[in-house]
């Protein structure tokens, strides 16, 4: 039975290691470290969806619609100078068209820094991998096997491509070899020493957290649009407002465009840092101590992911967006746990509530008989007392 309980915690450990390297192959793309394909071609996401036909058509009209908005924007600021007389009107005027022209200088500039920044971040990617070009999930789990058998290391292996009876080879078996009852020990990794617990929290851990960043790098690529799409709306008030809106545009780009680098850098450094982490051990402790230990050092490194582009965002102002993408993910679950509280206090509630109605009738229906004949006693009782009282009286009166 132990045998089969192994098996399909390998399994499953193994689901999730594939799981995991789905997510990464995502994660690179959306970051912009690796290219998708469209219609045959190999392309970069962010500049593909900046540099299409379609979104360039909408670019322009909404450029049309700003110039209306900026001649609207410098009547409006020289009406307020005419009453207010704190500004010239050669300033304003110019104002209006270094907005139109600024709009088109911006245009370049906006393609110019996202090439720059996605030709960085791939730099940034290939740095890491200069000295370490182990997979994630090869990474996990070397972390999470005990002992290797047979002359096999991480390094001969491919994690997602093998089976579980790759892994942990055959098994003696009895009652016509069809219940297990030893390992043969012929695989790549001795069964009885795989740490499966730490294994299974870890993966899910770690997919927990690249799900997060997955998340919060294709809110990004929307973003990032829809900051591009009102880049001439925010340079349409100029003539109004010197250019505070337009300076809260630049912010919040500049931040969308480099959001990434936390992201990349994060996982990089736990991918880095996880097959050194495997060979610690603490002296004087046990196996089940020391597997604590790892798990421990494996989740926490997994909750660096999502803290990156968190850190990135503080370093930049906007620390409160990123409630927006990953946080949902925590306060459904908080919020899921709370309302499972409540509907579980509910339907207590309710349940007791109809056990003392059950139990009140029973005991309604217990004491019916014996107070519906005092009832009928007493009232009986009444009836002849009144009788009598009123013929003692009629006697009386007659007399």
């Amino acid at each position: 039975m132990l045998i089969f309980f192994q098996e399909l915690c390998l399994q499953l450990f193994l689901w999730l290691l594939a799981l995991i390297d789905g997510l990464m192959e995502i994660f690179s793309a959306i970051a912009g470290v690796t290219n998708v394909r469209v219609n045959g071609q190999s392309v970069n996401i962010i500049e593909y969806l900046a540099g299409n036909s379609t979104v360039g058509t909408i670019f322009w009209c909404i450029f049309i619609l700003a110039v209306g908005l900026t001649c609207i924007f410098t009547i409006v600021g020289l009406v307020k100078n005419m009453i207010a007389n704190n500004r010239n009107v050669s300033t304003i005027v110019g104002k209006f068209f270094l907005a139109l022209l600024g709009t088109m200088a911006m245009l370049a500039v906006v393609f110019l820094g996202i090439l720059i920044a996605n030709s960085l971040l791939q730099l940034l990617a290939r740095i890491f991998q200069l000295g370490n070009s182990t997979k994630l999930s090869n990474a996990l789990f070397d972390a999470c096997v005990g002992n290797w058998i047979n002359g096999y290391n991480i390094n001969k292996i491919n994690v997602t491509s093998l089976s579980v009876s790759d892994i942990f080879g055959g098994y003696n078996a009895a009652l016509f070899g069809v219940w297990p009852t030893s390992w043969k020990c012929n695989g790549m990794v001795n069964p009885n020493t795989f740490i499966y617990l730490p294994a299974l929290i870890a993966s899910i851990a770690l997919a927990f957290a690249l799900i997060i960043a997955v998340l919060n790098l294709a809110k990004r690529v929307y973003e990032i649009i829809y900051l591009y799409f009102c880049m001439p709306v925010s340079m349409s008030t100029l003539p109004l407002d010197d250019g505070a809106r337009f300076k809260n545009w630049r912010e919040q780009f500049v931040t969308k465009i480099i959001l990434s680098y936390g992201a990349v850098l994060s996982v990089n450094v736990f991918v880095l840092l996880l097959p050194l982490i495997q060979s610690m051990s603490i002296p004087n402790l046990g196996s089940f101590g020391n597997a604590v230990f790892t798990i421990f050092m494996i989740v926490g490194g997994a909750m660096v992911i999502p803290a990156g582009q968190t850190l990135f965002a503080r370093l930049f102002g906007t620390a409160d967006d990123m409630h927006a993408g990953g946080g949902w993910l925590r306060s459904a679950y908080y919020g899921g746990r709370f309302a499972g509280a409540m509907t579980i206090g509910l339907a207590w509630k309710g349940a007791k509530g109809i056990y003392h109605a059950v139990r009140h009738n029973k005991h309604s229906s217990n004491s019916g008989g014996s107070s519906s004949g005092g009832s009928e006693s007493s009232d009986s009782g009444g009836d002849d007392g009144k009788y009598t009282d009123d013929g003692g009286s009629a006697e009386g009166g007659g007399e």
